[in-house]
């Protein structure tokens, strides 16, 4: 039996640890299928499209940077990504590749799975607009979320996203604020069950903290997309918030790529041990 391809594009992408997570899916379904890293660089990424188009792989994940720049290269979107103008999964349909965003359902489950926060009627603040945060918070707006509040070093890249939501999702309220606005900002964060840490900071050492400790309410809970425990998460930890790093988002995105590659329920309890594993080397 021939196995189905399947992979994950980014430049770089050596880091990723999808292929782990993504083949203990398979394995665990009894599929016959891998899963590998691809390194694209932006300069050929329709090259590399119309590779794996044309080599027969059934699906892949993609990342950064390339998440907005695929939109050209496949044949349609599902509603999400087309709100988002943003994919992250790429499924091979007999020749036809559809783009999918599962960016803001990953962290949808995850916010739920460890805070019992419900999107539907909930408030969330976003700290950075950003790749997967941009996709979210759509999403989370379409969801039926009551408040998105964003806040950005950039306010025009905010506000972008904030058009979307107003013409795609007019009843949900959205507040922009700059990052500069440290009292504005604390005061939002007090009507908000949420906060989504969806800036790169925290990645290396010495990083500023996003916001400071001392303007968020102890009773949020608190979110870093960043797949380890970060300084920010410390932080907030020690004021008596509750806190989550990004690997259950990492989990829940991929969990719905796999369900939407092979029409299964995803064995999640395999791809969270496989995940764990590969985020200890």
């Amino acid at each position: 039996m021939t196995k189905a391809k399947y992979a994950v594009i980014g430049w770089p992408v050596k880091h990723s640890v999808s292929p782990a997570m993504q083949q203990a899916a398979f394995d665990a379904a009894g599929l016959q299928a891998s899963y590998e890293r691809l390194a694209v660089a932006p300069d050929v990424l329709g090259t590399a499209v119309a590779r794996l188009r044309e080599e027969g792989y059934a699906g892949w994940n993609v990342t950064v940077p390339h998440k907005q720049a695929i939109l050209q290269y496949v044949d349609e979107l599902d509603p999400g990504a087309r709100r988002a103008a943003s994919a992250n999964t790429v499924l091979n349909r007999d020749g036809r590749l559809c783009g999918y965003s599962t960016d803001g359902y990953g962290l949808a489950t995850a916010i739920l799975e460890h805070f019992s926060v419900d999107i539907e009627g909930g408030r969330f603040f976003f700290c950075g607009c950003g790749g997967a945060a941009r996709a979210a918070t759509i999403y989370f707006a379409v969801q039926g979320a009551r408040t998105v509040a964003i806040a950005n070093r950039t306010v025009a890249k905010a506000e972008e996203v904030a058009a979307i939501i107003q013409r795609t999702a007019p009843e949900c309220e959205t507040l922009i604020l700059g990052l500069h606005e440290k009292e504005r900002i604390g005061k939002v964060l007090t009507r908000c069950q949420a906060l989504i840490q969806a800036t790169s900071l925290g990645l290396a050492e010495g990083d500023p903290l996003p916001l400071p400790p001392d303007i968020i309410p102890p009773d949020i809970a608190v979110m870093d997309m960043i797949y380890r425990e970060t300084p920010f998460l410390r932080e907030t930890a020690s004021r008596g918030c509750r806190t989550a790093d990004g690997r259950g988002m990492l989990l829940h995105q991929g969990a719905r790529s796999f369900t939407i590659w092979t029409g299964l329920p995803a064995p999640i309890e395999a791809m969270r041990r496989a995940l764990e594993e590969a985020l200890q080397q």
